[in-house]
């Protein structure tokens, strides 16, 4: 045992992670599914006892779907109807100056969401979300051990990882030896510190996060929401701007207040921030509790590399942003996804450790992709905050110029608009949410005279790029068993820790090599063939449209739904190639 008599001992486990958010937790939950032994230290004392991130998006639900996890927080989470604007306001009760369709509600863009994948957007608080992560991993066989932090780690003459850790109720320090560690510790990572890896940019500025239960039924029935923007000019300079955020219809929220003045300190009082709430609402009579009051840093940073020998980072570790578009907590769970199934399989003996390699090539670029995106987004609301002025003498010009029926006040109307349509790029922000592209990636095959999908008229911001070409997501297609069953997502089909091959009429061979390969290395790897009288029935020829290769073509998954290898049709010998293809792809030695 670890304790004993209430002293703690050294032990050994396959992976240590260091954090148990949603990056650290989920980590925990698919290895479990692998039946990976982990351990997971957090320096808190329990999950979050804050809302922070709630915006979930369809990528990052969809690792969620395949843990098995997503009926659980779908039922604790608040639907898509319910977080469907996002508003700019004078105060909560005072004047509205415009309004946004928010994350996917938009009338024209509905279908988009609904084509890009099987699950909906949804607003999860990471409160809520991260003790479904935690008791789905322990139930899995994690050990999780709060109030305890990571001091510093080594590696050992026999090349593991020893890990010094500090039990902070009984002030006892042990060493946890494991093969790979994960540092999934947040932006200030004290794992990704000890591995010397420079960060790149700097931090911004401060803002305050303020957690309360107010009923406020009132203010958002009509104009349901995640959050609304309040443009006071009667703002102290440490609020200046700031926004209330639903955490739970319409009682409990998450209000940010943002300092104007970045160079500048505040420590403002209970009472000082009760004013300010009251403030924001323009109500005083508003019952308000104060559940929590927090420091937090706006951040424009990102990590060199992801990681060095056997240890590696995810999440804010390595990618450090404003909340902007909701891609936190996202990528966090992406990064997860990803480097989860290489640990299991290397450690399961499926593959070589040269693959752990291709975290930071797959990964870097889209948490770089992410950090960017955020802090642009971050400058379209200062654009709104300087248009709008910060004094009242500045608002009360604004606000005459606004209902003036003169060339300047349709000028300003249509400035105003302008910026507040310009936050589209942050709200129905599909692509950046989909295209996550590996395409630098070792553990991806391309074949000569293959055809890299041609993007160069596709917004990658806002539209999502469909391909099944090696590096990208396996698109999301219904299929059905037969004319009396339900339909099921090709991604449903793929996952759940398993190589996944795709084909069509004249396709056998390539479902025959799969169950030879399965045979001969061990390797989960299933083979479905999508056509008339296969399979699956591709009812509305949907995957026909997508598959980019003919009937008796391959497509090839990797557990993380990523497309690694496809072949346009069947060859002379499909069992040899696709052989020869998982060898190459996990670093596995040619068989004669």
């Amino acid at each position: 045992m670890a304790v004993s008599n209430g002293v703690c001992h050294d032990i050994s486990t396959p992976v240590l992670v260091v954090g148990a958010g949603p990056a650290g937790a989920t980590t925990a939950l698919l290895l479990g599914r692998y039946g990976i032994p982990s351990v997971v230290i957090s320096r808190h004392r329990g999950t979050a006892n804050t809302p922070r991130a709630h915006i979930f998006n369809q990528r990052a639900m969809e690792v969620l779907r395949d843990a098995g996890i997503e009926g659980p927080v779908k039922h604790v989470a608040s639907t898509k109807e319910q977080i469907a604007h996002v508003a700019w306001l004078h105060t909560l009760n005072g004047e509205e100056y415009g309004r946004v369709y928010a994350w996917g509600a938009k009338p024209d863009r509905i279908g988009e969401y609904l084509v890009a994948s099987p699950c909906e957007m949804s607003d999860l608080p990471q409160s809520v979300l991260e003790p479904v992560l935690v008791s789905e991993a322990r139930r899995l066989g994690a050990d999780i051990r709060f109030s305890t932090e990571f001091l510093s780690q080594r590696q050992s003459s026999d090349g593991k990882i020893v890990t010094s850790v500090h039990n902070r109720n009984t002030s006892e320090t042990y060493n946890i030896t494991s093969q790979y560690l994960v540092g999934a510790d947040g932006a200030r990572s004290r794992v990704l510190d000890s591995l010397e890896i420079p960060i790149d940019g700097k931090s911004l500025s401060d803002a305050f996060g303020v957690h309360i239960r107010a009923d406020m039924t009132q203010y958002f029935i009509h104009r349901p929401g995640s959050m609304v923007w309040i443009l006071n000019p009667d703002a102290p300079d440490w609020s200046s701007h700031g926004s209330i955020r639903m955490v739970r219809p319409w009682t409990e929220f998450m209000v940010s207040m943002h300092n104007a003045k970045a160079d500048t300190y505040h420590e403002p009082r209970k009472e000082d921030v009760l004013k300010r709430l009251h403030q924001m609402i323009g109500d005083d009579s508003v019952h308000i509790e104060i559940l929590d009051i927090s420091r937090w840093t706006i951040n424009d940073q990102v990590a060199r590399t992801w990681h060095k020998g056997r240890v590696f980072c995810i999440g804010d570790a390595v990618h450090r942003h404003p909340p902007i578009n909701g891609l936190g907590s996202n990528t966090c769970i992406s990064d997860a996804f990803n480097i989860s199934w290489k640990l299991a399989y290397v450690l399961q003996g499926l593959a070589d450790p040269s693959i752990l390699d291709s975290l930071t090539a797959e990964r870097k670029p889209v948490g770089d992709g992410v950090v960017r995106r955020a802090n642009t987004g971050m400058l379209v609301h200062r654009k709104l905050w300087a248009l709008m002025g910060s004094t009242r003498e500045e608002r009360s010009i604004v606000s005459n110029t606004l209902r003036s029926a003169t060339v300047e006040g349709a000028a300003l109307r249509k400035r105003l608009r302008t910026i507040i349509e310009d936050t589209d790029d942050e709200f129905n922000a599909l692509g950046i949410q989909m295209n996550q592209v590996y395409s630098a990636s070792s553990l991806t095959v391309i074949e000569e005279g293959d055809i890299r999908p041609d993007v160069s008229n596709v917004n990658l911001l806002k539209q999502q790029v469909i391909s099944t070409f090696p590096g990208y997501h396996l698109p999301h297609v219904w299929v059905v068993k037969d004319s009396l069953s339900e339909r099921i997502s090709t991604l449903d089909l793929a996952g759940h820790g398993q190589f996944t091959l795709f084909t069509g009429i004249g396709g056998k061979p390539w479902i025959e090599a799969a169950e030879d390969v399965t045979r001969e290395i061990g390797l989960p790897l299933k083979g479905y063939g999508i056509g008339s009288g296969l399979d699956y029935l591709d009812a509305s020829w949907d995957w026909e449209r997508v598959r980019g290769v003919d009937e008796d073509g391959v497509v090839l998954v990797r557990p993380d739904h990523f497309v690694c290898w496809r072949y346009i049709r069947a060859p002379a010998d499909p069992a040899k190639r696709l052989r020869e293809v998982i060898q190459q792809l996990l670093g596995l030695p040619a068989r004669v």
